[in-house]
């Protein structure tokens, strides 16, 4: 598993293992994590934005307003 020591803006996990993928979600410092896919989709209501020194807070929802919460989006394609 690879972790960025300063940033954490987005991760990719791929598994066929579920409960192993969930797993290594929580354990990744980024603000979103895909699961089993990689890259922009549209889902546009979730919270955008990183972990770490990757920005200052979350775009988009109610939680850009909740930006002393640390919040991570998980995609999963099963």
């Amino acid at each position: 598993m690879s972790d960025h020591p300063t940033y954490g803006l987005a991760a990719g996990v791929f598994s066929k293992d579920l409960s192993q993928a969930m797993r290594a979600v929580k354990r990744v410092e980024a603000g979103t994590v895909w699961v089993n896919r990689y890259g922009r989709s549209r889902d546009h209501i979730l919270p955008t934005g990183g972990y770490k020194a990757s920005g200052i807070g979350k775009d988009l929802g109610k939680e850009a307003y909740k930006s002393n919460r640390r919040l991570k989006s998980v995609l999963i394609e099963i």
